[in-house]
């Protein structure tokens, strides 16, 4: 009995250690601070990473793609050709294959887990392998949720479902799907905010708002809430920002 709750307890640290980790290195790398990516530009050898995280992820996924709508990464095929264009060769297969910010490649697996991989040994060696086997499961979960669950969320639900690899069509269409969405479009609207898909990080640093009157109205067009929702909210289009 003690080694169960041990494992639920190490589940529940990885928990929290998981949703910070996701909304903090998101926030600083994803979307880093002009002051931060001056830094790295002065040391481009040792912070290299970052620098192409920062590409791949800020300037591909939020603000060459989806200009215009949650649903459509390119507004034409000149778009997409223009785009290819202008990202250097050395770069331009691996954002291809990463589905231009959609998806990770399993290199990005250490670095997703940078904080868990050590708070893991941690737990080890000071709380116990038992605690340690309940944290476990979290160095999969958490790169798994960007690999699997973020390129569906910027389809429609029908879509999604046909898209989604069968251990997790199950999930699309869920309340907790349907936040994640809602949480995802509000971050595409305002990128200092809202970075998860594991709820409670942001929260943790204050990094969440509230939708606005307008946000609702497009979310509900576009199927992130249910009906009864839908109904009171209304179907006028906004644009993403």
């Amino acid at each position: 009995m003690i080694e169960f709750l041990q494992i639920i307890g190490g589940f529940g640290i990885g928990y929290l250690i998981a949703t910070f980790s996701e909304s903090f290195l998101h926030a600083v790398i994803g979307h880093a601070s002009e002051g931060s990516r001056n830094m790295w530009n002065r040391y481009p050898k040792l912070f290299h990473f970052m620098i192409q995280s920062y590409y791949r992820h800020n300037y591909i996924h939020h603000e060459a793609t989806y200009k215009e709508d949650f649903h459509q990464m390119f507004t034409c095929e000149s778009h997409q050709a223009e785009l290819d264009a202008s990202i250097p060769g050395w770069h331009r297969d691996r954002i291809k294959r990463e589905m231009y910010g959609l998806t990770i490649s399993l290199k990005c697996y250490f670095s997703f887990n940078v904080i868990l991989i050590p708070t893991l040994l941690l737990i080890y060696f000071y709380l116990g392998p038992w605690m340690a086997a309940g944290f476990l499961p979290w160095l999969a979960l958490k790169p798994l949720w960007t690999l699997t669950i973020h390129k569906l969320l910027h389809h429609d639900l029908e879509t999604a479902r046909k898209m989604a690899p069968r251990g997790v069509k199950w999930l699309v269409g869920t309340a907790y799907y349907r936040w994640m969405m809602r949480n995802h479009f509000m971050h595409h609207n305002e990128q200092s905010t809202n970075f998860t898909l594991i709820p409670g990080g942001d929260y943790l640093w204050f990094k969440v708002r509230k939708a606005t009157a307008e946000e609702k109205t497009e979310m509900a067009r576009l199927g992130m809430y249910k009906d009864t929702q839908e109904n009171q909210l209304g179907r006028q289009p906004v644009q993403i920002q």
